[in-house]
């Protein structure tokens, strides 16, 4: 690939130890791949042999794009910032290595990128366990029906009462990330829940397609299923990011409500369910912090709650452990 080749799509797939996974992902993504398609694989440090895989794959399709990065482990959001940072694509796509395309992202996605004005193509996605005939959800992410220019707020809020805010399931505009800033939040989990809020937040253009264009593997050892001490913290770093977003716009304030709700929801049940949560003072306080520039989208009671946060908290952690 010369220097001067002009990419359309750069697909940046993060892998660690997907040793299980990463040749079925790559198979839905190599045979299809065009010229003006790009692979960036970042082997983000993987202790098994997922770079092994990696290679052999790649070794059946030597004509197309592919990048390979080998980097010591750090983390799912440092992997896509690296992929970011070298992607020559006018479009980004996000694909996790236990995951892998729907054939019909080939016939659907491609041909958009030639819109140019389009700067957001969102898509659906299934959640499968084991094998594909095994699906345990139905996603629904995209709440446009073809193209919609941007021209008020107001349009975007339909996607931010949805809440789904999978990076895989949506083909971004490159210089969304770059002329704003947006990167993924290094060292966080939940990094989509305020990276790609941002990143909706700045378009002008969206594209909804009805159709589910991914297949999104479930884990029974998922983030979102096992709890982790850092969750709170990251949470938090949720709130407060979505809080200064707010601070920037604050028109945006009802639009980002529903994600902020969320969160707060979220951090609740994970004290009630975990009791070996510690949530500290500290914390409490950010979080508070955060919440208070949204305090008057909140029905009263949490209203109540939000304002009486450290003595509300600590009450849930009290009658938890009775």
């Amino acid at each position: 690939m010369s220097a001067d080749t002009l990419m359309k799509l750069s697909i940046i797939i993060p892998c660690y130890n997907a040793a299980d996974f990463i040749e079925e992902c790559l198979e839905s993504v190599l045979p299809y791949a065009n010229s003006d398609v790009e692979i960036i694989i970042v082997n983000d440090g993987s202790t098994d042999n997922s770079n092994e895989i990696i290679i052999k794959t790649s070794q059946r399709y030597p004509e197309k794009n592919l990048i390979v990065i080998n980097q010591e482990n750090a983390g799912l959001s440092a992997a896509r910032n690296k992929g970011l940072s070298i992607a020559s694509g006018e479009y980004i796509s996000l694909l996790d290595s236990d995951d892998f395309y729907h054939q019909d992202f080939w016939s659907e996605i491609p041909s958009l990128l030639n819109d140019s004005t389009i700067d957001i193509i969102e898509f659906n996605a299934d959640q499968f366990e084991s094998e594909i005939s095994n699906i345990v959800e139905h996603i629904d992410c995209a709440v446009f029906a073809g193209k919609e220019r941007i021209v008020s707020i107001e349009q975007l809020k339909p996607a931010f009462q949805r809440c789904k805010w999978y990076p895989w399931a949506r083909v971004y505009k490159k210089s969304l990330f770059i002329d704003n800033g947006i990167e993924f939040p290094e060292g966080r989990l939940y990094e989509d829940m305020s990276t790609v809020p941002a990143l909706y937040l700045k378009s002008k253009c969206i594209f909804g397609i009805n159709k589910s264009l991914i297949w999104y593997r479930f884990h029974k050892k998922s983030i979102t299923q096992t709890f982790r001490q850092n969750d709170l913290s990251d949470l938090v770093y949720v709130a407060t990011t979505l809080s200064d977003l707010s601070k920037e716009r604050p028109e945006t304030k009802a639009i980002l409500f529903p994600t902020v709700q969320r969160v707060f929801n979220f951090i609740k049940y994970m004290l009630i369910k975990n009791k070996q949560a510690i949530f500290s003072r500290q914390e409490q306080r950010k979080l508070q912090k955060a919440l208070m520039p949204f305090i008057n989208e909140f029905r009263i009671s949490r209203k109540i709650q939000i304002l009486i946060l450290p003595f509300y908290l600590n009450t849930i952690v009290r009658l938890r452990k009775k």
